[in-house]
C-alpha cells in the first residue's frame, strides 16, 4: 500500500463497516450511500491485498487482517479528531462527535439514563458509545485514546490517570419476595446460612469476602454471573441473596431491598481520564455533563 495515494476517508469506511458488521448500516454512520459504501470497501480490498470483511448470516466478519487494523485505525481518528477540533474549540450544538465511555452494566444503568438525557438536550448529534471492557485493557483503551472516559469503583486507576468524585452508592443485597426465611429484619446469621450469586466483574463480592474474613467467616456462593441484571433475575426467581450497588437494584421488580448485615464501604464512584486528553475541548464538556448529573 502507498500512503501518498491512499484515500484516508476509507479509513472512517473500514471503522464503520468493522463497527457495523453491516454495509448498509455503515453507510448510514458514515454518511454515504450505499452503493458509495459499497466502492469504498471494494477499494479498501484493493489496497489491502485482503478482503477485510467476509460476508456471514450473522453479519460481515472481519478478517484477521481485519482485526489487526482496526485498534491503530480508531485511535488514529480519534487523535485526528481531537487535533481538528482543538484549534477551532468544542461547539457541543455542531458537533458529530462520537465519545466512548467504559463502565459496568451497573454503570450503564445508573448513568446512561441521565446521561444520554442531557447530551441530546446539549449536544443533538453527539453520540455516546458504552465499552464494556475487562479492567487489565482500561488502561490502553484510554492512553490511545479509544475511550475518552471511564467510569465506576475503579481503584486500578491512578498513574497518569484524573480523577473525580461523583457519588458514593452503598451497597444492598437482595432476596426475592416472599422468601421463605428472610424479611425485612435480615440477619447475619441468615447471611452466612444463605446460597449466594456472584457478579464476577462486581467490586461488592471482593469486599464481603474481606469483611468475612475478618471474622473468620464464609458464605454459600453457589453461582457466578458477570452482570448484575443477570444475578437480579436469578435471585428472584430463587432463594439466593445477591450483594449490589443500591442504585443498580433501583428498577429491580419482584425482590426486597434489604441492608447487608456486614460493615463494608460504599462504592466510591468516579470519572477517570487521562491526562492526554485533560486539554481536550470535547472530553472536558463531556466531563463537565457528567459531572452536573443528580445521583440521589
Amino acid at each position: 500500500m502507498n500512503i501518498k495515494t491512499f484515500d484516508l476517508n476509507l479509513l472512517r469506511v473500514f471503522a464503520a463497516i468493522y463497527a457495523e458488521r453491516n454495509v448498509s448500516r455503515a453507510a448510514i454512520t458514515a454518511g454515504l450511500s450505499q452503493p458509495a459504501m459499497s466502492n469504498a470497501l471494494l477499494r479498501l480490498r484493493k489496497a489491502c491485498s485482503d478482503t477485510l470483511f467476509v460476508r456471514t448470516t450473522g453479519g460481515m466478519e472481519p478478517t484477521a487482517l481485519a482485526e489487526e487494523l482496526i485498534g491503530p485505525v480508531r485511535r488514529a481518528l480519534a487523535i485526528l479528531q481531537q487535533t481538528l477540533e482543538r484549534p477551532h474549540g468544542f461547539d457541543p450544538r455542531e458537533s458529530e462527535r462520537t465519545f466512548k465511555i467504559l463502565m459496568s452494566d451497573a454503570g450503564e444503568a445508573i448513568v446512561l439514563p441521565r446521561l444520554i438525557s442531557e447530551v441530546l438536550r446539549e449536544a443533538p448529534h453527539v453520540r455516546i458509545e458504552s465499552l464494556r471492557r475487562p479492567n487489565e485493557e482500561y488502561l490502553q483503551l484510554l492512553q490511545s485514546g479509544e475511550a475518552d472516559l471511564a467510569i465506576g469503583n475503579l481503584a486500578f486507576l491512578k498513574s497518569g490517570f484524573y480523577q473525580q468524585r461523583l457519588f458514593g452508592d452503598p451497597y444492598c443485597c437482595l432476596v426475592r419476595k416472599r422468601h421463605p426465611s428472610i424479611r425485612s429484619d435480615f440477619t447475619l446469621q441468615q447471611f452466612l446460612q444463605a446460597q449466594h450469586v456472584a457478579v464476577a466483574t462486581g467490586h461488592a463480592d471482593d469486599l464481603v469476602e474481606r469483611a468475612l474474613s475478618k471474622m473468620r467467616a464464609k458464605r454459600k456462593v453457589i453461582l457466578r454471573v458477570t452482570h448484575y441484571h443477570v444475578a437480579a433475575d436469578v435471585v428472584e426467581r430463587s432463594n439466593l441473596v445477591v450483594t449490589v450497588p443500591r442504585n443498580a437494584a433501583r428498577n429491580v421488580r419482584g425482590v426486597q431491598i434489604l441492608p447487608v448485615p456486614l460493615k463494608i464501604p460504599a462504592a466510591d464512584v468516579r470519572q477517570f481520564w487521562h491526562r492526554r486528553a485533560h486539554r481536550d475541548p470535547a472530553n472536558q464538556w463531556l466531563r463537565g455533563v457528567v459531572a452536573k448529573l443528580v445521583f440521589d
